[in-house]
């Protein structure tokens, strides 16, 4: 997969998780620490295969709380999986 692509995919990921308006202190501190580690991802060419583990953990850290943005990161790794991460 090309970083230019995987680029967009995040970036749609980044457009929902700005939209999301229940957001507490914990969660924002949770969303910021994704987005560091997503944009170190982005940085290298093949992005590393811990992105994907990265993203399955903040899924079920997310479940139970916010489980529309769960299932919002379910599809953004489910689309990874089909350019192979």
């Amino acid at each position: 997969m090309k970083s230019e692509e995987l680029r967009k995919i995040l970036e749609q990921l980044h457009a929902e998780l700005a939209s999301t308006d229940t957001i507490d202190a914990a969660l924002r501190d949770r969303l910021r620490a994704l987005q560091v580690d997503i944009g170190d991802a982005l940085g290298k060419e093949p992005p590393p295969a811990s992105l994907r583990k990265m993203l399955e953990d903040t899924v079920v850290y997310f479940e139970a709380s916010h489980p529309t943005l769960a299932r919002r990161l379910a599809a953004v790794i489910d689309t990874l999986a089909l350019y192979g991460l």
